[in-house]
């Protein structure tokens, strides 16, 4: 993929705990910065993923991630995580992650996830709900942040961002 492929980034920093001793960013925490690219994303679309998991609206389990490293991050480097939804299943959203040095064009990182909707009371997945399949698919094709007021029926005013 190429960062024009992506409609959404997020920067980072890289920080000392972060890295080993020769300061190169440890490889479990490609992981942490999908999730907070992932959290970010969802934030740009107007809602706040953990109050959506909090009220059990919305949340999401990590049932696979990929991750090919390119090349080493390094302490004190900015960096942007690009992300996007390229799939929605029944109750399975994947996404992509790209991580590059901020204003460069060589890719660090590659990251797939997929994740399924999860009850946390009622321990089970779920089909997507119509709301944000909607948000995430209509800012995927125009680019355009839909917002819960333009969604009717929408009554998750405790998540707006």
């Amino acid at each position: 993929m190429a960062k024009e492929d992506f409609r959404f980034h997020f920067p980072l920093r890289v920080r000392w705990p972060e890295c080993d001793a020769q300061g190169i960013a440890f490889n479990g925490v490609y992981l942490t910065w999908a999730e907070v690219a992932y959290s970010e994303y969802c934030r740009n679309l107007g809602f706040k993923l953990y109050k959506a998991a909090e009220l059990n609206a919305f949340d999401t389990v990590t049932v696979k991630i990929t991750v090919e490293y390119k090349a080493p991050a390094y302490v004190d480097e900015m960096m942007e995580v690009f992300v996007r939804s390229v799939h929605m299943g029944n109750s399975s959203l994947t996404l992509e992650f790209e991580l590059y040095r901020e204003d460069q064009q060589e890719l660090i990182a590659s990251i797939q996830g997929i994740y399924a909707t999860y009850d946390n009371q009622l321990r089970k997945t779920y089909p997507i709900p119509t709301e944000i399949r909607q948000l995430f698919s209509h800012y995927e094709g125009t680019g355009e942040v839909l917002g819960f007021s333009k969604l009717s029926g929408i009554g998750w005013d405790n998540i707006v961002s």
